[in-house]
């Protein structure tokens, strides 16, 4: 008569208990075939099952010691935690407590890698935010963007996806910045050479920016949001009809004529200066 102590000790090696039946119920004949020391049709019967097939080592592994040590399954759970929130704080990711509790617990059972723990926080739809390095190079593309002139044509939507696809790996920094650059080589053509090398736009058209801080008496930064700087952007050359740089002298007029030239210090010196001639002898109005 086969030992029946011999096959429940050949069931545990290959990871099946009386603990497992309950949770899967189609080892129960596997089992019975393992105890009767029918190793050959145990086997058999074990490759046939969806446990066998679909379930990994890991998994297996913790799931067993989830039914026979649960104490200990805990206790590693725990440290799997404490692990898993040290990695996604440093990377900067923002989720509330529950709701990690809930991924982690799930992730440890199913034998997770830290992408597809990644993965199901963020779609999880719970993320408040980033912070730490995804949060830096995020506020450096906006930085990067507004140097490239584009900055006001993104949105929070825009900038949270591309955190989150920081975070994921699935886009770079320098993705982000060529699609920056693209951006912004379409709406300048004048300068789109220079963009895309790599150039910013307000180190291209430097001499726009001072001019109408100068002249219109505002901080450059404000300078790039007035009007007359768009105006000034989309010149068109009046032979070809093509976009091109507009000349000094043309912008240095362009300025002069708009609204807020006239109320500037600069404008009452030129009046003060030039008396009451014709404004227009002194490029003051087009």
């Amino acid at each position: 008569m086969p030992s029946t102590s011999t096959g429940v000790e050949t069931a545990a090696a290959y990871g099946i208990s009386e603990a497992l039946l309950a949770a899967h119920p189609e080892l129960r004949k596997v089992y019975e075939l393992f105890k009767a020391d029918n190793i050959g049709a145990a086997l058999e019967e074990l490759f046939k099952t969806e446990y066998y097939r679909n379930t990994g080592s890991t998994v297996k592994t913790r799931e067993k010691l989830k039914l026979e040590q649960p104490q200990v399954y805990v206790d590693n759970v725990v440290k799997y935690k404490l692990a898993a929130r040290k990695r996604l704080v440093e990377s900067g990711i923002r989720v509330d407590t529950a709701t990690f509790d809930k991924i982690m617990e799930d992730a440890y059972a199913r034998g997770l890698n830290d992408d597809q723990v990644d993965q199901a926080v963020i779609n999880s739809s719970k993320v408040t935010g980033y912070g730490g390095e995804i949060l830096g190079d995020t506020n450096s593309l906006k930085f990067f963007a507004a140097e490239m002139g584009v900055g006001s044509l993104y949105g929070d939507k825009y900038w949270t996806q591309k955190s989150r696809d920081l975070f994921l790996g699935t886009t770079t920094i320098t993705d982000v910045q060529e699609e920056i650059k693209k951006l912004s080589a379409s709406a300048y053509p004048a300068y789109a050479d220079g963009i895309m090398s790599g150039k910013s736009l307000q180190t291209l058209n430097t001499n726009v920016i001072r001019t109408i801080s100068e002249d219109l008496e505002i901080d450059e930064d404000m300078a790039m949001k007035h009007p007359v700087y768009k105006q000034i952007m989309g010149y068109k050359d009046p032979e070809t009809n093509a976009f091109a740089i507009m000349p000094q002298w043309l912008v240095e007029r362009t300025i002069r004529n708009t609204t807020d030239f006239p109320f500037t210090k600069k404008a009452l010196q030129l009046v003060d200066t030039i008396g009451m001639r014709p404004l227009e002898e002194f490029g003051l109005m087009a």
